[in-house]
C-alpha cells in the first residue's frame, strides 16, 4: 500500500514540474541536423531554420515516443490560442508570422506589460512551441499537438 502511495505522489511531483516555467526568455534556434532533445528541456520556443518539406516525417522520427496529433485549427478567428500540447510543431505553408508570449496558468489574452514576440517563419520553416504559452498564427500553418502521458491526461484541464 504504501508503494501506491509513493507512486501517487511522484506522479503528482513530476505533473507540478510541467507548471514551473523559466523566469528568463529567449528564443532558440536551430536547424534539423543540429536538433539536440536537450532543447526541449529549456521549455523555450524553437525556430528550425531548416525548410522542412515532409514535417510528418520529421516529426514521427523525433516525437515516435509521444502521441502526435494533427491539429486542424482555424486560423482565420482573430483569437489568441493556449497550447495545452507538451510541445506544438507549427510548420507554415506560406511565409507567415506567429506572435507569441511566454506561459502563465492564468490569462490567455496579453496585456501591454507582456512581452510579445514575432517570430517570421519563411514558408516550410517550423517552430516548437512549449507547454502552456500562448500563440496568435496570421496565415496558413499545420499544427501538430505533441503530447505525453502527463499532458495528455492533465494539461487539457488546467
Amino acid at each position: 500500500m504504501k508503494l501506491i502511495y509513493i507512486l501517487i505522489a511522484i506522479i503528482i511531483l513530476y505533473t507540478i514540474c510541467y507548471y514551473i516555467f523559466p523566469s528568463e526568455l529567449s528564443i532558440l534556434q536551430t536547424n534539423i541536423d543540429n536538433f539536440n532533445f536537450s532543447l526541449l528541456s529549456k521549455r523555450q520556443p524553437i525556430v528550425i531554420s531548416d525548410y522542412i518539406h515532409e514535417p510528418e516525417k520529421v516529426i514521427d522520427s523525433w516525437f515516435k515516443y509521444n502521441f502526435i496529433n494533427k491539429i486542424d485549427d482555424d486560423n482565420d478567428n482573430n483569437d489568441w490560442k493556449h497550447n495545452n500540447y507538451k510541445y506544438l510543431f507549427i510548420n507554415a505553408n506560406k511565409d507567415v508570422e506567429v506572435i507569441i508570449y511566454k506561459a502563465q496558468i492564468t490569462k490567455v489574452n496579453p496585456t501591454s506589460n507582456d512581452k510579445i514576440i514575432i517570430i517570421k517563419l519563411e514558408k516550410n520553416q517550423s517552430l516548437i512551441i512549449p507547454f502552456k504559452w500562448k500563440y496568435y498564427i496570421s496565415n496558413d500553418c499545420e499544427l501538430w499537438g505533441v503530447d505525453d502521458l502527463i499532458t495528455s491526461s492533465f494539461g487539457k484541464f488546467f
